[in-house]
């Protein structure tokens, strides 16, 4: 078993779109014969000097050349990506990369760039992908001969984190790439993606000008509104307002077009009809506005005709290397009072802060702002990203990584574009900021029918609270959830530890506020002797020195102020919940005020990691936070609040202190076998569920151990097989297309002669042709019985935009009604495998329990991550079923009592 290297990061969408150094955008395609012409134009308007660069002279390659780049038809023999931008009116290749075959595993590779174009990354790019599509072709090496002073083209191949070899031969340099993942090659690519994608949103969300195409003199339209939020919010660049039968609005001069404004403009919102959207877009392109948003809606959302309009739309903009938030969105705000950019049409401007926020929903965008501003959670940005037509959450994240005004990061989506991408992401990003998500939409609306127990138990939202889990991603329930998280992450230090003090003058809010914090994963442990003798030197006899800190409802704000120094100062906790319900209302104020100076007393007598929530019950209306000599307390309605937030943070910093999990690959697994057997099965009319026999051979490919068993076509074969694995012995039907055989009645158990295994068999065999799948019969499947061990139940669900899951919890046949199951998405770390193992609740079962012996954890762990690997080197199967896996004691392994394994039929 070894660690592998994880993949090069992906485009999110399938059009190849890729950002340059510049932050502007091309998009690649594998050349056709269609290209012909273009490609040939592409080098004659090459300068003579680029072209002596990429052929060694300055003559234009022949024409029987060009139509072979153009025939990217056997990628194992050449292929070709073209870089296409609209340059003078026509999309035409402004850089070309391509390979061809030369043996041995190798193939040839060069690139050449438009003079206009150098120097942004697209060399780097063309290799990235070239180099993605020639391994997964089974080339191994690169290679490229180039000029000693082609300087730029040497700095590609050195800084793509490819082994390179090279040598000097003859007034050449010959230059050798291994293809072979390393990790700086994936942190190459990861690196140049998020500067160039951070780079691309700067004009967007940083714009030195702005203009308004369809301000309007209605000053209760949408553009009109937009326009009066830029003058008003105090935008610190030019504002252009474009309305051709407007001189002036707002005080500012109108233009007629984008084109008869200042130039300059980095950033153009667009609230026109949607008829006139791409004619906008078009004169935004001519004008060099860098960044488009469109607010105008009747895409997408809006059936066939809004999709075909949308698609259209993404590819002018593509075409002609710009940024656009949009279609259908709310707009963007950035409350940094070096920009002060509210290009929206709402009214509301939370105060500036360190929390970027992105909304997928425009209606719930106003609601949200609202919401910050009365919670007081001061942001950084936010983006209403509408139909995410082209900037996705994925683009923001990469933004939000690198912007220093961004300390934390919320989400609310209803949709995922790439998740996988968001997971590599979110892993990365969160460990420096945290990233905290409403997911809307967690049940389907309509269910597939489940053919296996993991199918089943994998619910839609099962994929989204494995992401979020495996990739520190902060999930919570509601928008006011996301905010109560927020406000402490905002405000307040990461917990070291999950033990918590707790401080109140009233018992009931005390009680709620501990059972809410064991619920949640936190701890309130007993506070030690010392702790609790510091507190007893002024608490009233009546009062609890404990854990809650309980001072009962005669304490006045010299106690509070003691408790709590006393509290935060203790090394029995890691955080701290002050609680307030007032008796007397009089001593409000004087109360909230010797909180304040508990909490400076605390701070200095150097108890500064801990994070501090209040609940705070004193007075009509949300509470508000406590600000004491330059920190803000986040303050809670209710204890059950303040203790749920606290624990997502908590749970937040414990992800995020541990060592990242790594993957695993196993020397014995034979994934082509695998493949080619699923291969074969996809054309048959079965459904897609494998055979007996191919089952065993799929699972044998990588290594997983099936229990000792063949299949039996008449009884006296099944009596002779029973001889030979051992009795006693096991007699199931083999039916790929029923599930659960034990309900049909088509098992039988302990069959210790040869006369009960024929009579078994003959039992079997004419119940199951009275089936009605019974012309699919295979025969019956001889096995060996295994004593003792826990039943465990380990399988696979393809999701269509997560890929696959994997499951592992008790197994048998009560699975579903028990219910105990875990997921995580694939491919698993051995940090995934060991949390699926500890996460179930039967776990006592699998660590030994009331004299039986535990489970070889071990081989369950190994079996997890063989499993993970066949479903990502395997992905024509949409759902494997293992149930049971017997786990047996330590050092004997476990083994696969049943297995069914369904691949993805062809259509």
């Amino acid at each position: 078993m070894r660690p592998i290297t994880p993949s090069l990061p992906a485009s999110d969408d399938p059009a190849l779109r890729s950002v340059l150094r510049d932050g502007s955008v091309v998009t690649l395609k594998i050349a056709e014969p269609a290209d012909h012409d273009a490609v040939r134009r592409f080098f004659h308007d090459l300068s003579a000097e680029s072209r002596r660069r990429r052929f060694f002279g300055i003559a234009e390659p022949p024409d029987a050349l060009i139509t072979r780049w153009c025939d990217s038809s056997d990628p194992t023999r050449a292929l070709t990506l073209l870089a296409m931008r609209l340059v003078d009116e026509a999309l035409r290749p402004i850089a070309i990369g391509s390979y061809i075959a030369v043996g041995g595993a190798s193939a040839e590779v060069a690139f050449a760039v438009d003079d206009r174009f150098q120097g942004k990354g697209l060399g780097t790019i063309l290799l990235e992908h070239l180099a993605t599509i020639a391994a997964a072709n089974g080339f191994r090496r690169f290679e490229a001969t180039t000029l000693p002073e082609n300087a730029a083209m040497l700095d590609v191949f050195h800084e793509s984190g490819f082994e390179i070899r090279s040598k000097s031969d003859s007034g050449t340099i010959a230059v050798q790439l291994s293809l072979s993942l390393r990790n700086e090659t994936i942190a190459s690519a990861e690196r140049r993606m998020a500067l160039a994608t951070a780079a691309s949103l700067r004009p967007l969300l940083e714009p030195a000008a702005v203009a308004v195409v369809g301000a309007s003199r209605d000053r209760s339209s949408i553009g009109r509104r937009v326009l009066h939020a830029l003058v008003t919010g105090g935008f610190r660049g030019g504002i252009y307002p474009v309305n051709p039968s407007a001189s002036e609005l707002e005080g500012l001069r109108c233009y007629a077009s984008v084109a008869d404004a200042p130039s300059g403009i980095d950033l153009a919102v667009i609230v026109v009809p949607r008829a006139t959207v791409l004619e906008v877009v078009d004169q935004c392109a001519a004008a060099g506005v860098k960044s488009l948003v469109v607010i105008t809606a009747g895409f997408a959302e809006a059936g066939d005709d809004g999709r075909a309009l949308q698609a259209e739309l993404v590819d002018r903009v593509r075409a002609y290397g710009i940024r656009m938030i949009g279609p259908n969105c709310m707009g963007v705000l950035n409350a940094n009072a070096g920009v002060k950019l509210n290009a929206s049409f709402s009214p509301i401007v939370p105060p500036s802060g360190r929390v970027a926020l992105s909304s997928q929903s425009g209606a719930l965008g106003m609601a949200i702002l609202e919401l910050a501003t009365e919670r007081r959670v001061g942001l950084s940005t936010f983006v209403s990203v509408g139909n995410k037509a082209d900037v996705s959450g994925n683009d923001l994240l990469q933004y939000w990584e690198a912007d220093p005004h961004t300390a934390v990061i919320l989400l609310y989506l209803e949709s995922f574009g790439n998740p996988r991408r968001f997971a590599r992401l979110a892993r990365r990003i969160g460990r420096k900021k945290p990233i905290v998500c409403v997911k809307a939409g967690r049940t389907r609306a309509g269910s597939r029918a489940a053919g296996s127990h993991t199918a089943a138990l994998a619910a839609s939202d099962a994929a989204v609270d494995a992401l979020f889990h495996q990739s520190g991603v902060i999930r919570a329930d509601t928008i006011d959830d996301m905010f109560d998280v927020a406000a402490c992450l905002e405000a307040q230090p990461l917990p070291r530890a999950k033990r918590v003090a707790i401080v109140t003058n009233a018992g009931g809010p005390g009680i709620l506020a501990v059972d809410a914090c064991e619920a949640a994963g936190l701890n309130v442990p007993a506070f030690s002797p010392d702790t609790r003798t510091r507190l007893a030197e002024f608490l009233p006899p009546e009062a609890s020195s404990g854990n809650p800190v309980d001072m009962v409802a005669s304490a006045g704000p010299g106690e509070y102020r003691r408790a709590i120094e006393v509290a935060l100062t203790s090394d029995d906790a890691d955080a701290l919940i002050v609680i307030y319900t007032p008796v007397d209302t009089s001593r409000t104020e004087p109360t909230l005020q010797a909180i304040r100076d508990g909490i400076a007393a605390g701070r200095h007598a150097g108890a500064t990691g801990k994070p501090i929530v209040a609940c705070l019950m004193a007075g009509p209306g949300r509470p508000q936070p406590l600000e004491i000599a330059g920190e803000c307390v986040p303050a809670y309605a209710f204890p059950e609040n303040a203790a749920r937030a606290l624990a997502k943070i908590a749970a937040y910093a414990d992800w995020r202190a541990q060592t990242p999990g790594l993957l695993w690959s196993f020397e014995d697994i034979r994934a082509d076998d695998a493949r080619a057997v699923c291969q074969r099965a996809q054309t048959a009319k079965d459904e897609g569920w494998l055979t007996a026999d191919d089952t065993r051979a799929v699972l044998g490919a990588f290594g997983l151990p099936m229990a000792a068993g063949t299949i039996a076509r008449s009884p006296d074969e099944a009596a002779a097989l029973a001889q030979v694995i051992g009795f006693p012995v096991a007699a199931k039907l083999a039916a790929r297309r029923i599930p659960h055989k034990t309900d049909v009645g088509g098992v039988r158990l302990n069959l210790t002669s040869d006369t009960s295994v024929r009579r078994a068999f003959t039992d079997i065999m004419t119940l199951g042709r009275k089936l009605p799948t019974g012309d699919e019969i295979e025969g019956v499947l001889i096995q060996s019985m295994i004593a003792g061990g826990v039943e465990t139940v380990i399988g696979v669900s393809d999701d269509p935009l997560f890929g696959p899951l994997v499951a592992f919890g008790l197994g048998g046949i009560h699975v579903e009604i028990l219910g105990d199951v875990r997921f995580r998405i694939a491919p698993l770390t051995d940090r995934d495998a060991d949390e699926l193992l500890h996460g179930i609740r039967g776990l006592p079962l699998l660590q030994g329990y009331r004299g039986h012996p535990p489970a070889d954890l071990d081989a369950l762990r190994e079996l997890l991550l063989r499993v993970s690997r066949l479903a990502v080197e395997v992905p024509e199967i949409v759902e494997l079923d293992l149930n049971p896996v017997i786990a047996l004691p330590p050092g004997h392994g476990c083994r696969i009592v049943d297995a069914r394994v369904k691949v993805r039929q062809r259509s």
